[in-house]
């Protein structure tokens, strides 16, 4: 099971001629790390770049740079840009007024002198200097000194030793801000991200999705493995899931993988939605265990975690989305196509390929129906993501949502697929009917589709995303393939619209009907109508034939698909009775 995203893309190839800087340092460094750092202080509001596509990172940041960064880490940049801050110095740029005035009053900077600022490049003390200020620490209390913040800052965890002190870049001052989140304030045990979000600057929820605080150790402790000491590591503890509908019939198949050896595991919830139970086969021992059920999961965000009955299972620990750059090698570990822990290898193709309000991780990574679920793994041996789409027009362009997604993720309670599938559709059946139609439908550029037929008509149910009407149920009949004469648009309000054409005897009778309930007549009056005065009295009975000829196929495409809703879920009880009596 796969979830396909049809998507046209336009590739435009853009070069551009750019001037070498006149401050350009010899040599470039990897900012990769730095780079994916940036990117999600830039989420949580905390950092910008020179333009909004490049953070420069390797260049140096000047004095006044530093201080604008500094107050964009501490939340404050629209109380700096709306406030009337003044300062003594005057070689300040127009541009960092505000932001130098803000840190002077503050007490986070001083000048090189009574008048003048300094336009020269920032260095690491200087920068560690600001950051111990506003963490509380104080140079004129003694608690460092401004030759030597390194000492003060190395003991409590702001100063990782991947920043270059001596040729100090925008990239340092990167890794430092990064650091600077998880610390406390002095004296407090609050640290600066907890009032951060105490102010608002950004959400519980945003830190756990964008922060990593172990992305920097990781990043230098971590080493790099071979392909096969990938697959050895970490294909025992991914494996082959298998779903049944209310008889006990498979329905479908897909992926997953143990994060513990307790049997909590995660896949994609397509994998699992409508499905009444599951098993699962681990792929060194071949034993299959049953899931017992679902601890937490999300719709929109499509992961579920999983409680699977056993213990000592193999697992994987989760990477470091500062390990997620562009480039880097990645492997997908799945069942494509039932053919259980599968391997391959590609490239991270983007770290941020936005679908449908979520971002994903795109890759060149294969993969296929029945990857759902399973993990894409970095060059440590470490899930990264979790395996789950791609685009049906191209090659080699897939998706896997970032495990961070899960951070967060609830045990208290484990609520088995049979209740799952039953809340669901008692909580919106009409949501829930336009789920399963993403993931059972055929997909089209216009929406999705499923069909069935009789040696009469041919029956579809439409679902067309964002449209006046998003789900129809219609019919085509033999006398007239290509017209539809029957359409009922389905509607979870007071109103649904039921359109009618009939074909008699090659003679088309047209009628159309709005009612609020379908259930409080036998028959249907049209409340216009079209057609042979000879076949009016008669046209609302056959309209309530044909309303049921409808429903009745709804269902019949609901139980082929194992769609575990039925037309009185949807509110059409009288038809429901009548089509289960006959």
């Amino acid at each position: 099971m796969k979830k396909i995203i049809a998507v046209l893309l336009a590739v435009i190839l853009c070069f551009s001629l750019i001037a070498p800087s006149a401050f350009a340092v010899s040599s470039t460094r990897n900012t990769s790390l730095e780079q994916t750092l940036a990117s999600d202080l830039k989420l949580l509001s905390l950092f910008k770049g020179k333009s909004d596509t490049d953070f420069a990172l390797n260049s140096a940041p000047t004095r006044a740079e530093a201080v604008v960064m500094l107050v964009r880490l501490l939340g404050k940049e629209s109380e700096a840009q709306n406030g009337s801050w003044t300062q003594p110095f005057g070689d300040v740029a127009s541009w960092a007024d505000e932001y130098v005035g803000y840190a002077y009053q503050k007490g986070l900077t001083t000048g090189v002198s009574d008048t003048s600022f300094g336009s020269g490049n920032a260095t690491a003390a200087t920068y560690l200097t600001f950051l111990l200020r506003a963490l509380g620490y104080s140079d004129a209390d003694g608690d460092f000194t401004f030759s030597d913040p390194f000492t003060l800052a190395k003991s409590i965890g702001l100063l990782p030793d991947m920043v270059d002190t001596s040729n100090f870049l925008r990239a340092d001052a990167v890794l430092i801000s990064y650091s600077a989140l998880s610390e406390k304030i002095k004296g407090t045990s609050q640290t600066l991200a907890d009032k951060l979000i105490a102010a608002g600057v950004f959400t519980q929820a945003q830190y756990d999705a964008y922060y990593d605080a172990n992305a920097i150790s990781e990043a230098e402790n971590d080493a790099e493995l071979s392909s096969e000491q990938i697959y050895a590591k970490c294909s025992p503890a991914v494996f082959y899931i298998e779903v049944y509908n209310s008889s006990g019939t498979a329905t479908a198949s897909g992926s997953g993988f143990f994060i513990d050896s307790n049997g909590t595991a995660v896949t994609n919830y397509h994998v699992i939605k409508g499905a009444y139970s599951a098993k699962i086969t681990v792929s060194d021992t071949k034993k299959v265990y049953n899931v017992l059920g679902v601890y937490d999961y999300s719709v929109d965000n499509d992961w579920a975690i999983l409680k699977v009955d056993g213990s000592g299972f193999n697992y994987l620990d989760q990477g470091s989305s500062a390990s997620v750059v562009g480039g880097a090698n990645v492997y997908a570990i799945g069942s494509p196509l039932g053919l259980q822990n599968t391997i391959t290898a590609g490239l991270i193709s983007n770290t941020a390929r936005a679908e449908s309000g979520v971002t994903y991780i795109q890759t060149s990574a294969a993969i296929s129906s029945g990857s759902s679920g399973g993990a894409l793994i970095n060059k440590f041996g470490k899930v990264i993501g979790i395996t789950c789409a791609s685009y049906v027009d191209g090659q080699n362009l897939n998706l896997a949502l970032p495990i961070t997604y899960i951070s967060g993720y609830k045990t208290a309670s484990v609520t088995t697929l049979s209740n799952l599938v039953t809340a669901a559709v008692a909580a919106d059946p009409y949501k829930a009917l336009k789920s399963y139609m993403e993931s059972k439908g055929t997909a089209s550029s216009s929406g999705y589709t499923l069909s069935c037929s009789s040696n009469y008509s041919v029956y579809y149910l439409l679902y067309s995303p964002g449209s006046t009407q998003e789900l129809s149920l219609l019919s085509r009949g033999i006398y007239s393939s290509s017209t539809v004469d029957a359409v009922l648009y389905l509607s979870s309000g007071d109103t649904a619209y039921y359109a009618v054409k009939l074909y008699l005897q090659q003679l088309a009778e047209e009628g159309n009907i709005t009612k609020k309930s379908f259930n409080s007549d036998t028959t249907l009056s049209p409340s216009t109508y079209i057609g042979s005065s000879s076949y009016k009295d008669s046209f609302g009975s056959l309209c309530t034939s044909k309303l049921c000829m409808l429903l009745a196929a709804a269902e019949e495409m609901f139980e082929d698909n194992s769609i575990p809703i039925t037309i009185k879920d949807l509110g059409f009880d009288a038809e429901y009775a009548e089509i289960a009596s006959s």
